[in-house]
């Protein structure tokens, strides 16, 4: 027997939009006369992605610390802009987002900052379709902590055992399914579609 599935969840990072740091990073480093690899750990580390990523200060704080440490002249609004240039958005599965969305609810559930999600919503056609929208600097929670799949629960208002989660890091699906949600790890878009299939959202 199918599960019925009331909403679908969608991570963005490698699910809605590639990520791609190193050309980011290249680009600052030939402003900033330093090896890029250098670049890449000052602006881009989880270490201080968490930082903001976690909502503990602002993307705005951590652009003005990397400005400083990089030794270069950039309007923040400049930095913000290549820091939000490592987002490639996957077009290729935009019309099966939109084609599950014409019979299911779907959300977002992304480890993500205050800039990533907001050039995400410029860009996803279906950006205001999207409900509930859970981020983790505004929940300070990240995947795959509880907290995080219980923000879903609790805005979603739908019952766990009616969510599909889609991800592409294991860890982060197992924590779903511990939490009572259907998982599914994405790999590839003709391996989710297949998996829809099977559970008859498509």
């Amino acid at each position: 027997m199918k599960p019925t599935i009331t909403l679908v969840a969608f991570d963005l990072g490698n699910v809605l939009c590639n990520v791609d740091e190193v050309t980011a990073s290249k680009q600052l480093a030939q402003l900033s006369d330093k090896r890029w690899e250098d670049v890449h750990e000052t602006v881009f580390s989880q270490a201080e992605k968490q930082k903001f990523e976690r909502g503990a200060h602002t993307f705005d704080e951590h652009a003005v610390r990397a400005i400083a440490a990089l030794g270069i002249d950039m309007p923040l609004d400049e930095f913000t802009q290549i820091y939000d240039s490592v987002l490639i958005p996957s077009e290729s599965m935009f019309p099966l987002v939109a084609r599950i969305a014409e019979k299911h609810r779907i959300a977002l559930v992304s480890n993500t900052s205050e800039p990533h999600w907001k050039s995400a919503e410029r860009f996803l056609p279906f950006s205001s379709d999207l409900d509930p929208v859970i981020v983790s600097y505004e929940v300070r929670s990240m995947k795959p902590e509880p907290v995080f799949y219980d923000s879903l629960l609790t805005q979603s208002y739908v019952a766990k055992e009616e969510i599909l989660f889609i991800d592409d890091l294991a860890v982060n699906i197992e924590a779903a399914q511990d939490s009572g949600m259907i998982g599914h790890q994405f790999t590839s878009q003709i391996a989710l579609e297949k998996a829809l299939a099977e559970l008859g959202v498509i």
